[in-house]
C-alpha cells in the first residue's frame, strides 16, 4: 500500500466516507447496485449496514471487497446483535435487561457472541456499546438501548460489551459522546440540547465514556447533542472542534477513531446546509464521516475543499491514517480473508440469549396467577405503539398460542381504538376469565413519544374488570405505575429471546438449566 501522504486528495476524502447500505436494494435495484459499485471504485472506506437476511448479506459483503482496491471496513448498529438490523441473526435482550441482571459477564459473553455473528456477515466494526445513562424516563430514542439509570451500572456494562467485542477483533464504539441519556427530543427528527454544567456532565454522563476509554476502545460516535457548557456557540457535538479536537481530544485524551452519528439525520439536515455538513464534520475531529446524504457529493465537497485548504488535506490524511491503522488492527489489512467460523455459530448463541431473557425478567404476581392453569378462555390484546409493531406482537401471540393448551383469542389495539370498540370488545370478552397485554412501547428513532396514550390506559382497565389480567411490558418500564392489571411481567426488550422467556414464564414451561435457576 502507498504511503497515506501519496494518497490522491480524491482517495484521502472518499476514505473517510461510509454510506449506507441496504442489503435488500442492492440485489433487487440495478441503479442502486450501480451506484454502490460506483462508491466502491471511488474508494470509500466503508459503509453501514441494513436489511437482508445472513446469506445475502455474506454475498453481497464479499462481492464488494473483491473489486475494493482497499479492504472495506462494514459496520452496523448491533447493539443486540445482528438481527437489529438484518431480518436473521440471535436477537439478544437489549441492554436494558442485562443492567436489571447486572451480571457483567452475560454482557461479556453476549457481546462476544454478537462480535462473532458481525465476523460471519463480513462486519467488523460494531457500533456499540450505548454508553449513555437513561436518566430522563421520557427519553424518546435511548431508554432501553441503555444498560440503566446509572453511571455505576452503565460503566461496568460498557466496559464488559467493549472486552467482549474487541476480543474478537471486532471494533466496539462508544456513543453517543457526550451523553444522549438525559434527553426529551429524538435527534434523528430535532436538535436536543444538553443543560447540564462541564461539571455536571462529567460526574455523570461522562463517567461511562471514561470507563470505556479504560478498556481502550477502537472508535467513539459523536451524538447530534447541543451542549452549551461545552461549546456556548450552540454548535452541536457533531460539528463541535471545540467538544471533538479540544474537548475529547484534548482534555480527555482519547486517541482513537472518531466517527459523527448519522450525517443525514434531521438534527443536522434541518439546521444546516447538506453542502456544508461534510467539511463541518470532517474539521471538527470526525474521522469517520457516517451515512452523509449525498456520498459522491461529498467526496466531491472533500476534495475541492482539500484542493484549496492545507489543513483540510492534513485532516484528511490524519483520518485516514487511523482508518488504516483500525483496518490493520481487525486484521482487514494486509489482505481481507473470508471469515472461517464453526457452522453451530448460529445455533448455539439462542440459547444463550434465552437464558438471559429469562433472568432479567422482573414479575409481579402477589395473586400467584402464573403459570396459567385452570383456564376456559383466555383473550390476548397486543397494545401497539405504532403499526410496525404487529410483526413482533404476531411472533409473540403465535408463540404463546403454541405453548398453551387452552383456548385463545388474539386482537390487536393502538392509539386509534375508540370508545365503541372498547365496549364492542368488552362485550366479546365477557366469558374469558384471564387477560393478557402484551405491550409494546419503547424508546426508538423517529418516534418523540415512549407514553401510553390514555385511552388505552383506559381500555385496559375496562377489559380487566372481574377478570385475572396479565400485563407484559416489552419495552417501556417507566409506564408500569400506569397500568392497572393483577400480574406486571418487565422483559425490557421486545428481542425474539425475551418474548420467548415470557412464554415460557406463563406457560410454565422449562429446559434443563431453569431447573438450577
Amino acid at each position: 500500500m502507498r504511503l497515506i501522504n501519496k494518497w490522491e486528495i480524491q482517495k484521502l476524502s472518499a476514505q473517510v466516507i461510509f454510506p449506507r447500505l441496504n442489503t435488500y436494494r442492492y440485489f433487487i435495484d440495478e441503479n442502486y447496485k450501480s451506484k454502490i459499485s460506483n462508491l466502491v471504485k471511488l474508494g470509500v472506506g466503508g459503509f453501514c449496514l441494513f436489511g437482508g437476511n445472513i446469506e445475502e448479506t455474506i454475498r453481497m459483503t464479499n462481492e464488494l471487497q473483491f473489486h475494493s482496491e482497499v479492504p472495506l471496513l462494514f459496520c452496523g448498529d448491533f447493539e443486540n446483535g445482528i438481527a437489529m438490523r438484518l431480518t436473521e441473526g440471535t436477537e439478544f435482550p437489549h441492554a436494558f435487561a442485562y443492567g436489571k441482571i447486572n451480571s457483567t459477564e452475560y454482557t461479556f459473553q453476549s457481546a462476544q457472541a454478537i462480535a462473532q455473528e458481525a465476523k460471519a456477515i463480513g462486519s467488523l466494526w460494531n457500533l456499540a456499546p450505548v454508553a449513555d445513562i437513561n436518566s430522563n424516563p421520557l427519553n424518546p430514542v435511548i431508554g432501553i438501548r441503555a444498560f440503566g439509570e446509572s453511571p455505576e451500572i452503565v460503566s461496568a456494562h460498557v466496559k464488559a460489551y467493549i472486552e467482549g467485542t474487541q476480543g474478537e477483533n471486532v471494533l466496539a464504539c462508544l456513543k453517543h459522546f457526550p451523553g444522549h441519556g438525559d434527553t426529551d427530543i429524538d435527534s434523528h427528527l430535532e436538535l436536543p440540547i444538553i443543560k447540564k454544567t462541564k461539571k455536571e456532565l462529567e460526574s455523570f454522563e461522562m463517567l461511562p465514556f471514561l470507563a470505556g476509554f479504560g478498556s481502550l476502545v477502537r472508535s467513539v460516535m459523536i451524538g447530534h447533542l447541543v451542549v452549551p457548557s461545552l461549546d456556548d456557540s450552540n454548535t452541536p457535538a457533531s460539528l463541535s472542534g471545540r467538544i471533538i479536537s479540544e474537548y475529547l481530544r484534548g482534555e480527555l485524551g482519547y486517541s482513537g477513531l472518531v466517527v459523527s452519528d448519522a450525517l443525514d439525520m434531521n438534527a443536522l439536515v434541518k439546521n444546516f446546509d447538506s453542502m456544508q455538513i461534510p467539511i463541518l464534520a470532517l474539521n471538527a475531529g470526525n474521522n469517520v464521516l457516517l451515512m452523509p446524504e449525498e456520498p459522491e457529493q461529498a467526496i466531491e465537497i472533500l476534495s475541492k475543499s482539500a484542493q484549496d485548504n492545507k489543513e483540510v488535506k492534513e485532516k484528511l490524511i490524519d483520518s485516514v491514517t487511523r482508518i488504516i491503522s483500525e483496518k490493520r488492527w481487525c486484521k482487514l489489512i494486509p489482505e481481507y480473508h473470508e471469515p472461517n467460523l464453526p457452522q453451530t455459530l448460529f445455533t448455539e448463541h439462542p440459547n444463550l440469549a434465552l437464558k438471559i431473557a429469562y433472568k432479567s425478567l422482573e414479575i409481579d404476581d402477589r395473586r400467584r396467577i402464573i403459570p396459567l392453569n385452570n383456564i376456559n378462555l383466555m383473550s390476548v390484546f397486543a397494545v401497539l405503539q405504532r403499526a410496525e409493531d404487529m410483526d413482533a406482537a404476531s411472533r409473540f401471540m403465535k408463540m404463546l398460542g403454541e405453548a398453551v393448551e387452552f383456548d385463545c383469542d388474539f386482537a390487536y389495539v393502538d392509539k386509534n381504538l375508540s370508545d365503541e370498540q372498547i365496549d364492542e370488545f368488552a362485550q366479546q370478552t365477557s366469558d374469558a376469565d384471564t387477560i393478557i397485554f402484551p405491550i409494546f412501547f419503547k424508546s426508538r428513532a423517529f418516534s418523540n413519544s415512549i407514553n401510553i396514550p390514555e385511552n388505552l390506559k383506559h381500555f385496559i382497565e375496562i377489559i380487566s374488570k372481574g377478570k385475572n389480567s396479565i400485563a407484559i411490558l416489552f419495552g417501556n418500564p417507566y409506564i408500569k405505575d400506569e397500568i392497572q392489571t393483577d400480574v406486571k411481567i418487565l422483559a425490557f426488550s421486545d428481542a425474539y429471546s425475551s418474548m420467548a422467556a415470557v412464554v415460557m414464564k406463563l406457560s410454565g414451561r422449562n429446559i434443563d438449566w431453569m431447573k438450577n435457576e
